[in-house]
């Protein structure tokens, strides 16, 4: 049995994309969701039509460091329908505006007060250029080029960790009416101190204003060419593919990704103009998706019920060949939609039977200890599935299809900046997932000397311990932490909440969630050679559980000493 569990962290990103980061506005290098390339034809699509989802406010959270001021938020074609310095319209269908909303939210929780309002824009309006804590770059959205707005950090939206959190919503400005159409597609981009993430969005390969869309997604041709002539083989910018990354931490036994609108199956064997023949691409029932979505942990209003079968509209493949994607390499283009995960390990689970048309379908990975393994797409050997970076490749996806997935996802950026001769295109893309936390919990290991058990003035903190978060419940280590890294990603914030005497000794583990956490000294530490070998504890043993309240917990230190410990001076 092919069987898998995960709810996914997943990271949207490109095969192309550095060609268009100057025309982003701000410092950068930027992260981009779900690419930063102004031509690529990738996008986050919303619209009316369709799964309720296609209604629904999209939310992605913004996470800064504890040592920065400041962040740029780049919008790239953040108006529907508006016309662009030639007079052309681009990538939209409609008129209904987006509205853009960044709050504070200091404990990531999806805060829409207004008390944490930070600022609002629309897409199509004229609108402020400045407000307390921010500047933009225009008061209004420009057609098919990047907006900005420079945010300076607002002591609203700092958590107990010293780190920053925002939650940017993205909306239509009204429900949508009978019959009212609207796709909107749109890039987001932020300056290195950002962390995307957002538990639903659209994904689509824009093609709605064809006369001005097709010159960008077939450079070169005009806009009829690729509609009526022999376009097979022209160069296109746009190949059918979207990448996600995401992180998963240790310990899960289960993972859950969720399509919608996948669109899968095919309503004619026979592309147009070209006569190619096309595979039949067929919705069969997913096991593990409840007919009705019990259990879903979103709203599936609208939805087809799973396990009705047919074709999506517009249909995969798309009967049009100037619409159709396939397999890499296929110059006939006629796969059918996918999607592969792959884990740290390089293990891959395929997904060839996404969801169909108006419908959601889960795709679940699971450990041989989790209880979900009978129902699972695929089943990992091990007893708790690999923690660390996770991708999920789409493969197949038609222009002009808007499809959804429910995740949470990170941005990404490319892996380095284009070097001379290098074809910008090439350059890889990789996860800008940081990981700020609201909570610290931590925080030194030192050479306890004068007075074994207090940590006096002067005492030394140990640099390349390895500590270790254990879960309670069963003895997981579900992270770990070496002192005095200072590429840890809470390390300014670790720094600033530092109650040692150095930062060689100094380790944070970050926390989103209140709870009892215990923390352990790694017995490798104790091996020849190790950091601690030879060494005997000073504060009572080499683990300690404390909890979380509503407040960072810094108490977790650890002292060690070399010899005999005299233990008359304790205390």
């Amino acid at each position: 049995m092919r069987r898998l569990f995960l709810f996914a962290v997943v990271v949207l990103a490109t095969l192309s994309g550095y060609s268009a980061a100057k025309a982003q506005l701000g410092p950068g290098p930027f992260a981009a969701f779900p690419s930063q390339s102004a031509t690529d034809g990738r996008f986050l699509g919303f619209g009316c039509a369709g799964l309720a989802t296609f209604e629904q406010n999209v939310q992605v959270a913004l996470a800064a460091p504890a040592s920065t001021t400041s962040f740029d938020l780049n919008i790239f074609d953040g108006d529907t329908g508006g016309l662009d310095g030639a007079a052309k319209r681009h990538w939209d269908l409609g008129t209904r505006q987006l509205k853009f909303s960044l709050y504070a939210d200091p404990l990531r929780i999806g805060s829409t007060l207004p008390t944490d309002l930070i600022g609002q824009w629309f897409g199509n309006a004229v609108n402020p250029t400045s407000g307390p804590h921010w500047t933009s770059s225009a008061a209004s959205m420009p057609d098919n080029a990047w907006w900005d707005a420079t945010v300076t950090n607002s002591a609203l939206a700092q958590a107990p960790s010293g780190n920053y959190f925002y939650n940017f919503v993205i909306e239509t400005d009204g429900a949508c009416g009978i019959g009212e159409q609207l796709e909107s597609s749109l890039k987001i981009a932020a300056s290195n101190p950002m962390n995307f993430r957002t538990p639903r969005f659209g994904l689509v390969g824009g093609l709605r204003q064809t006369v001005n869309d097709i010159p960008i997604i077939y450079p070169g041709s005009t806009a009829a060419a690729p509609l009526t002539g022999s376009f097979l083989t022209a160069p296109t910018t746009y190949d059918g593919t979207f990448e996600f990354f995401f992180t998963l931490p240790g310990g899960e036994t289960e993972l859950r990704l969720f399509d919608g609108d996948f669109d899968f199956g095919t309503s004619t064997l026979v592309g147009n103009p070209s006569g190619v023949p096309l595979d039949p691409c067929f919705d069969e029932d997913d096991p593990d998706t409840p007919a009705l979505y019990t259990g879903f942990p979103f709203l599936t209003i609208g939805a087809t019920p799973e396990g009705v079968s047919g074709p999506g509209s517009p249909p995969e493949d798309n009967f049009r060949d100037a619409f159709r994607r396939g397999e890499a390499g296929d110059p006939n283009q006629i796969g059918c939609v996918r999607y592969e995960v792959t884990d740290p390990d390089g293990n891959v689970y395929f997904n060839n039977n996404p969801s169909g048309s108006f419908e959601w379908e889960q795709f679940l990975i699971a450990s041989s200890n989790s209880a979900f393994q009978g129902d699972a797409d695929w089943v990992y050997s091990g007893a708790t599935l690999p923690s660390g970076m996770w991708k999920v490749k789409v493969i197949g996806l038609d222009l002009a299809n808007l499809n959804f997935w429910y995740a949470d996802t990170c941005a990404t950026r490319p892996a380095h900046a284009p070097m001379p001769g290098e074809d910008p295109t090439e350059i890889p893309r990789v996860a800008a997932c940081s990981d700020e936390s609201i909570y610290l919990l931590g925080d030194f290991v030192w050479a306890d000397t004068a007075n074994p058990g207090v940590l006096d003035p002067g005492e030394a903190g140990i640099p390349g311990v390895t500590m270790e978060l254990v879960r309670p419940l069963d003895g997981v280590v579900i992270a770990t932490s070496i002192t005095g890294d200072t590429t840890s990603p809470n390390w300014p914030a670790c720094v600033a909440s530092n109650t040692g005497t150095d930062t060689n000794g100094l380790y944070c583990f970050g926390m989103d969630v209140p709870g009892a956490y215990l923390v352990r000294v790694a017995s490798s530490n104790f091996d020849p050679g190790g950091p601690l070998a030879g060494q005997t504890s000073t504060t009572g043993g080499d683990s300690q559980l404390n909890a979380i309240v509503l407040t960072n917990v810094l108490t977790y230190d650890f002292g060690y000493h070399a010899g005999t410990v005299n233990t008359a001076s304790v205390g």
